[in-house]
């Protein structure tokens, strides 16, 4: 298969150049809507920082929560200054789950550099 069915993409010529974090930040916008949410989880737990504004951006735009939910989790994995920052904003958000996510994330993060901090002493 050279051309996907969901989106028509030519598969070989687009992804060839790209790494594995370029291929799945583009896939937070594919139209599938499994593949973005595995994209997110997938780039939560590699922790790359260059898909922190794909990340965000995917947060402030979707209207499928279960992406927003990923994005958000994804976020708190990587845990950046700039994926920090977001997430408290988004503890006051309307959306109850928006902004439960993003504490539980925000309090993940936290627990996991506590943890981290006591293996070095």
């Amino acid at each position: 298969m050279s051309v996907c069915p969901s989106c028509g993409l030519r598969i070989y010529e687009f992804w060839e150049p790209l790494d594995h974090v370029e291929k799945l930040i583009v896939s937070l916008d594919h139209p599938e809507p499994s593949t973005p949410v595995r994209a997110a989880h997938l780039l939560g737990r590699i922790g790359d920082q260059r898909a922190v504004p794909a990340l965000i951006r995917t947060v402030e735009t979707t209207r499928d929560v279960y992406l927003a939910r990923a994005s958000i989790r994804a976020l708190g994995e990587i845990g950046s200054p700039e994926a920090i920052r977001f997430l408290r904003s988004l503890t006051a958000h309307p959306a109850r789950l928006i902004g439960g996510e993003a504490e539980r994330a925000l309090t993940r993060r936290e627990e996991a550099e506590s943890v981290g901090q006591a293996n070095k002493d």
